[in-house]
């Protein structure tokens, strides 16, 4: 968002020469009438300070009352001051620590921002080129192991130099020469008055390092016998000057517009974002309603196609009784004896017990196969497969009862290449593991009827069926059948 705000806002430089103006992305434009955003002011004037102040261990209010101080004490009468470090980076703690502020003082820059506030243009913020010289140059990884570095940056109108102690800008000059032969020299001149003030010591030798220079500059340099750096190339289409000022913004130190002027930007930036809100939530509003009148209408569409659903069935359902009148049936007699088996079906038989009876059935005896599993009610269970084996039937006491009768069928298929003895073995071992189901009471057991039928001998379609498959019959286990032999 905060490049975003910059890119349209515009740039100018205010330099002693004529004032430039530039877009957000560092573009060359002519002067504006009216920008929608805000200004970002770049001063590069002669008349520019730079201060160190030593705080104390002392907190709250002292604390900014003694700055408050210092800055008029070593910056008099300088309105536009700002300082390298933010007020975040202050330690909480009662602990001396040291700023570094930059000061201008410049009746140009003063009246450049009186025409800008008469003229209605927001201004974002006001930055010193030296301090944006040095941000850029921060923010290179290549430059972080510099004690000591001089920062050459060529202009239209000569030269800023700026030197950076431990990557914080101490002082900077503007040269007013465009020659490249008499720039260098000011290099060395400049150089000389920073060791003899005492600001660096004499036997520090400070890295040179020209921005975008001229060949001349550079080779004036050299035969100057300077610590040099390799040139950075400016990675903006418009050169150096333009990569730096874009920089500007609200994430650069040192911003040294006023109270008063941030906010009337702020203002200005509320009154637009409250704008941009109001005709998203006009957008929005109106797109709910939409999606509400065409949710309103799928509704109708739903509610049409689910009364046409109730009319059809209700339709069915009067053919339906239409039917059964015609055939003399009684529906609720019928109904009354689907609840009853339906009771009687359910009643003391649990599904998933048989399901997992049969599992461990099967699982015990690889060689058979389940063919078919059916469960029934029965006036008498396993009467059909009972009269197909004589001696099953003789052994059966069958009870004459009005009630129905719960019978489970199931087929179980032995493999087809099992031996006659393997096969009589598998069907032992089947019967013997069925018998013991607690719940259930065996009425048809194929062990003996595969038995009867090897008595009798013969190839009858009986002994066919019986090779093919095994069918065992039961009943739940009662009381009452708890003692039928």
């Amino acid at each position: 968002m905060t490049a975003l705000t910059s890119s349209q806002s515009g740039l100018l430089l205010v330099n002693p020469l004529q004032r430039q103006w530039f877009t957000g992305k560092g573009d060359a434009m002519a002067p504006p009438e009216s920008l929608p955003i805000g200004v970002r002011v770049v001063a590069d004037l002669v008349e520019e300070n730079h201060v160190r102040i030593s705080v104390p261990g002392i907190v709250g209010r002292d604390r900014q009352s003694f700055i408050e101080a210092q800055y008029q004490a070593l910056l008099p009468d300088v309105a536009l001051r700002g300082s390298w470090e933010r007020a975040s980076a202050q330690p909480l703690l009662p602990r001396p620590f040291g700023l570094h502020a930059v000061g201008v003082a410049s009746p140009t820059l003063t009246g450049q921002l009186d025409e800008l506030t008469k003229a209605g243009h927001p201004i974002e913020g006001v930055w010193t080129l030296s301090y944006l010289m040095a941000h850029w140059a921060v923010r290179q990884a290549a430059l972080s192991g510099q004690s000591w570095l001089l920062l050459c940056l060529g202009l239209p109108y000569g030269m800023r130099m700026v030197l950076l102690h431990d990557q914080v800008p101490v002082f900077s000059r503007l040269l007013l020469a465009d020659d490249p032969g008499m720039q260098a020299q000011e290099v060395g001149q400049t150089l000389k008055y920073l060791t003899d003030n005492r600001i660096i010591e004499r036997d520090v030798r400070p890295a040179i390092l020209p921005l975008d220079p001229a060949p001349a500059l550079r080779q004036g340099l050299q035969d100057l016998g300077l610590n040099m750096l390799p040139s950075m190339a400016p990675r903006h289409a418009n050169g150096m000057l333009a990569e730096v000022m874009t920089l500007a913004g609200s994430r650069a130190p040192g911003n040294l517009a006023s109270i008063a002027l941030r906010r009337h930007h702020l203002a200005h930036r509320t009154r637009q974002g409250l704008r941009l809100l109001t005709g998203v939530v006009a957008v929005a509003g109106a797109a709910g309603l939409v999606m509400q009148g065409q949710a309103l209408l799928q509704g109708v569409d739903q509610s049409r196609v689910q009364q046409q659903q109730a009319a059809q069935m209700t339709e069915s359902a009067q053919s339906i009784r239409d039917d059964l009148a015609r055939r003399n049936i009684n529906v609720p007699l019928l109904r009354l004896a689907m609840e009853v088996q339906q009771q009687e079906l359910q009643k003391g038989i649990d599904p998933v017990q048989q399901l997992w009876l049969l599992g461990q059935l099967m699982k015990g005896h690889p060689q058979a196969q389940l063919v078919r599993t059916e469960q029934a009610l029965r006036e008498q269970a396993c009467v059909n497969l009972q009269a197909n084996a004589e001696a099953e039937v003789a052994a059966v006491v069958v009870t004459e009862s009005t009630s129905l009768q719960t019978e489970w069928q199931f087929d179980v298929r032995p493999s087809s290449d099992l031996l006659p003895r393997q096969r009589q073995a598998l069907l032992e071992a089947l019967a013997k593991s069925v018998a013991v189901w607690p719940q259930w009471q065996l009425k048809t057991n194929p062990e003996r009827q595969e038995s009867a039928t090897a008595l009798t001998g013969g190839q009858g379609s009986a002994i066919d069926r019986a090779a093919t498959d095994w069918r065992w019959c039961l009943v739940p286990r009662t009381p009452a059948t708890e003692g039928t032999p």
